[in-house]
């Protein structure tokens, strides 16, 4: 969950850019998109009453993923 949560709240919620080719970051911490994936499966794998208490706290994260990233700078940060 935290590793979803994190990954929407950066501004520019990158996955990577094609200049660090070979960048091994998700090796140690993980894939965020990965994690949403793992979240679905876990929510259709509990009870239904702890399905719709993870699904609350999941839809906060993803109201942030649907929400249009803050415009860059002019310099393109």
């Amino acid at each position: 969950m935290s590793l979803w949560k994190d990954y929407v709240h950066q501004p520019e919620r990158d996955l990577w850019h094609d200049y660090e080719w070979g960048n091994v970051h998700w090796y140690c911490c993980g894939n965020p998109l990965e994690a949403r994936a793992l979240l679905d499966t876990v929510m259709q794998a509990v009870s239904p009453r702890s399905a719709r208490e993870l699904r609350k706290i999941v839809s906060r994260s993803d109201a942030v993923w649907n929400l249009p990233s803050p415009p860059y700078d002019s310099d393109g940060r």
